[in-house]
Parts: structure tokens; sequence; C-alpha cells
């Protein structure tokens, strides 16, 4: 066989495994009969078909809880989204729940309070794809964070404390008060922060001077209270007591560290 012969063979053989594999992922078993081994049944490849839908889904169910109560059709959707949209190829886990709420708006009109929920699960993967991006820097700062509880202590006394902002996090704006129990929300909606801590997400909700503070520290990077100072102000003025108390708050919910 001739090199260019050997070259168009693997090539239509990579083709035929990528559309096999793209069929069976949306369970269009008529597409691979031709394929089945002689002597093989065709039922099997329904039965393999369907086990791998069923697992997906259900595995979307799970991941998707929150919209239990929000969407009537949940399980028809999800049905319908298995079949529509294969498995991407290193789907992580939470993958395809983020690709499910984002398909979700071409199938169905969402409400401002559903429109909220598809951000939670956007933005809790955004932070765990951050987390796997930037592995050694959230170890490194969940070591910092360790710390916290000793440092913060020295943070009004020791000029040498530098003050770091976790780096793995993300923004989101809800449109509605409904996931941080507020009964309406304003018409620039509410500020939400997610950010890891250790192997989960935690959210906080930001107000102007909170969002002032995460602003100055992604801006400037780890640095000294005082140079905080300086730039707060910048932006509005805080009191001493009120920075500090601010500071403490954020420690104990791992969004900033020491060091």
């Amino acid at each position: 066989m001739s090199n260019a012969s050997l070259k168009v063979s693997r090539l239509d053989y990579a083709k035929q495994i990528s559309r096999i594999a793209r069929s069976l992922a949306v369970a269009q078993n008529e597409v691979v009969f031709g394929d089945v081994a002689i002597g093989q049944s065709l039922d099997r490849v329904g039965m393999f078909t369907e086990g791998n839908l069923e697992k997906r889904s259900d595995k979307l169910n799970d991941q998707l809880e929150l919209f239990e109560d929000a969407l009537d059709d949940l399980p028809e959707l999800i049905g319908r989204y298995v079949r529509l949209m294969p498995l991407a190829a290193y789907d992580t886990g939470t993958s395809d729940a983020d690709c499910f709420v984002r398909w979700l708006p071409t199938v169905v009109e969402l409400t401002p309070e559903q429109r909220d929920l598809t951000l939670v699960v956007r933005s809790r993967y955004a932070v765990e794809e951050a987390g796997r991006r930037n592995r050694m820097g959230h170890v490194r700062f969940q070591d910092l964070v360790s710390l916290n509880d000793r440092l913060v202590a020295e943070l009004a006394t020791n000029s040498e404390l530098r003050i770091h902002l976790n780096p793995i996090r993300t923004r989101a704006i809800f449109e509605t008060g409904l996931l941080v129990g507020e009964e309406e929300a304003p018409e620039t909606g509410i500020e939400v922060l997610f950010f890891a801590f250790q192997s989960e997400v935690r959210t906080v909700v930001l107000e102007p001077e909170g969002r002032a503070l995460v602003q100055s520290l992604a801006d400037t990077g780890p640095c000294g209270l005082s140079h905080l100072k300086v730039q707060l102000d910048l932006a509005m003025s805080l009191g001493d007591d009120f920075l500090l108390e601010m500071l403490s708050d954020c420690s104990d919910l791992g969004l900033i560290a020491f060091s």
C-alpha cells in the first residue's frame, strides 16, 4: 500500500469514528447500523445508547436540582437536550449542566427568576473551570487561607502583612432578589461574587463597599493595608474600623488571605 493510500485510509477511518461517536451520543442508532459487525444484533446498539442517555439524564437532574420548582417540565427538557446535543468529548462533570442552561433559553422563554438560576449554574462552572486552569494558584491561596485566623489579628499592627484576593472567582448580576432573600432587586440588579473555597463554591452579595474592595485588590494585586486604604480612598472614603471589620469578614469567608 502506498503512503498516499495509507493517508486516505487513516482519514476515512477517523471520519468513520467521528461519525459513529456523534451518532451514538444522541442515539441516532440508524446512522451506525451499517457499521455493526456481521452477526451482531442491532438491538445492542439501542441498549447501549439508551443506557448512556439515561445515565446522562440522571446526572443532569441531580446537577439541576435548583430548577425542580422553577421548571415544571425539567425532565422533558433534559430528555430533549440529551437527544439533541452530544456530550462534550472531555466533559468535566459540570460542563454538561453549563451547556444545558446555555441551550435552555433557545427553546424556552425564561422568567427573570429562571435566568438567575441559570446564572448560578454558569457561575459555579466558571469558578470550577478557573480552579482547574489555575490549580497552583488555587492551592497556594487555600494554603494562605489556613493562616487567616492567626494573621487577621495582626492586620492593624503588622505593616508587613500583605492582603491577597482569592484568584478563583467570577461575578454575576441577578435580576431578582429570589436567591438572596430580597423581595425585589434594584434596577441595576444584585451583584454576587462566586469564589472557590477548598472544594466548594461560595457566594457573597457585594455591596458598594465590597465591590470597591474587590476591585481595588484585583487592580493592585497583593498589597499592605496602607496601600489598600489609598486605593479605596480614590473610590470611596471608608473609616479604618469599618475597613478592618470588612476585611475580617472577608477573611472568614475565604475571599481574602494574608501573607
